[in-house]
C-alpha cells in the first residue's frame, strides 16, 4: 500500500486550458512492434477529438518497416533513434508533442499495442478539464475480446508490488466508477502538461534510470505526494493486446525482466515514507523471503538484478531528497510552484 495522501491538495477550479479547448498530442514509444503500430494509428484516426499532432519514437529494429510507416503516415511526425528503454521514449516523444504544439494542454502516451475506442480522447479530456487537481488520469483497458479488464487502473499492496486492478477478470462492471487511484497504466497514460514542471526531477518526467517497467507507477506516487491527483474514467476505453503477461514472463529477454525487477526496490526508495515501511514490514519481509526463494529456485539470471538495484539506489535516494525538499520548498503553493 503506498502512502495515503488527500484526494487533492490543489483547486478542482481555475481557468480554461490556454486555447480555450483542450488539446491533445499523442505521444508512441515503439519498439519493432509495426503491426500494432499500424492498428494504434488507425485507431487515432477515428478519435472523436481532433489532435493537434502525433509523434512516434521508433528503435530502429526494422529500418524499412519504419520508412514504410513513415511514408504512410504523412501526417505523423517519427523519429528513429537509439533504443532509450520505454521511459527515455516516452521522454522523447514528449518532448517532441510540445515541439509541435507549444499550446498543447494534454500529451497521451501510448503503447502500441493499444486501441483506443473513438471517444476514448473526448471522454478522459472532459473529466480531466473538469478537476485542475488532475494531473494523470487513464481509462479502463480491456484485453483484446473486450470480455477480460487488462487495467482499471492499479493498486499496491501492502509487499509494494503494484497490480493492475481487475486484470484478467470478466467485467461484470465492477470497476465502473470514475475515482482517484494510485497510479495508472503508461500503455495508455493522459498527462496534464501544466503539471510537467513540478513533476519532473532532473528534466525528466519518466525516470529514465527505470529504463522500463514501473516508470509510470513511479511517476503517479510522486505526483500523489506532490499533491496531484491520479484519476481513473472509466467511460474511457481502450483494447491492450499486453506484450507481458505471467504466463510469458520467459519470453522476455533476462535484461529487459531485470530492469523490472530492480525497478520495484527503486521505486519505494524515491517515494515511501519511513513510517509507511515500517508499517508495511512484515508485508515486505515476507514477500521479499518469497521473492528470493523463487529467484534461488525458479529464476537464477534474476540473481544480477539484485547487484543492479544497490548499484542505482544512490542516485534514487538523491532524487528522493529532490522530491522531498520540493515538497517543503516556501515558493511552491498548493497548486505547484508559485
Amino acid at each position: 500500500m503506498s502512502d495515503p495522501v488527500p484526494l487533492s491538495t490543489r483547486s478542482e477550479s481555475g481557468p480554461a486550458p490556454r486555447s480555450g479547448h483542450p488539446r491533445l498530442c499523442v505521444g508512441i514509444v515503439n519498439h519493432g512492434s509495426y503491426d500494432d503500430l499500424e492498428r494504434c494509428l488507425r485507431a487515432l484516426d477515428r478519435q472523436r477529438h481532433p489532435l493537434s499532432g502525433i509523434a512516434v519514437y521508433d528503435t530502429g529494429v526494422d529500418p524499412d518497416r519504419f520508412d514504410a510507416m513513415r511514408r504512410a503516415h504523412p501526417e505523423v511526425v517519427f523519429e528513429i533513434g537509439a533504443n532509450r528503454g520505454y521511459a527515455g521514449g516516452a521522454n522523447r516523444v514528449l518532448a517532441q508533442c510540445v515541439d509541435m504544439d507549444a499550446e498543447t494542454d494534454f500529451i497521451l502516451i501510448l503503447n502500441p499495442d493499444v486501441e483506443l475506442d473513438p471517444d476514448f480522447g473526448v471522454v478522459l479530456l472532459k473529466s480531466m478539464a473538469e478537476r485542475r487537481d488532475v494531473a494523470i488520469a487513464s481509462g479502463k483497458l480491456l484485453r483484446p475480446g473486450r470480455q477480460k479488464i487488462d487495467s482499471a487502473g492499479i493498486r499496491f499492496p501492502r509487499h509494494g508490488r503494484p497490480r493492475d486492478r481487475g486484470s484478467e477478470k470478466l467485467d461484470l462492471g465492477q470497476f465502473d466508477e470514475t475515482e482517484s487511484v494510485a497510479a495508472v497504466s503508461g500503455a495508455a497514460m493522459m498527462i496534464r502538461v501544466e503539471s510537467f514542471e513540478d513533476l519532473r526531477v532532473d528534466g525528466e518526467l519518466f525516470d529514465e534510470d527505470f529504463f522500463a517497467y514501473h516508470e509510470d507507477t513511479d511517476l503517479c506516487w510522486r505526483a500523489r505526494r506532490l499533491g496531484w491527483t491520479v484519476l481513473y474514467e472509466p467511460k474511457a476505453r481502450a483494447v491492450h493486446a499486453r506484450g507481458w503477461r505471467k504466463e510469458r514472463r520467459r519470453e522476455i529477454e533476462v535484461s529487459i525482466r531485470r530492469h523490472s525487477f530492480k525497478n520495484h526496490y527503486l521505486q519505494p526508495a524515491k517515494n515511501q515514507s519511513g513510517a509507511r515501511f515500517m508499517t508495511n514490514l512484515p508485508w515486505l519481509f515476507v514477500w521479499e523471503v518469497l521473492r528470493l526463494g523463487f529467484v534461488l529456485t525458479k529464476d537464477r539470471p534474476m540473481l544480477g538484478a539484485y547487484r543492479e538495484a544497490w548499484k542505482a539506489l544512490p542516485a534514487s535516494l538523491r532524487k528522493r531528497r529532490t522530491i522531498r525538499d520540493r515538497l517543503k520548498d516556501p515558493a511552491r503553493g498548493p497548486s505547484g510552484p508559485a
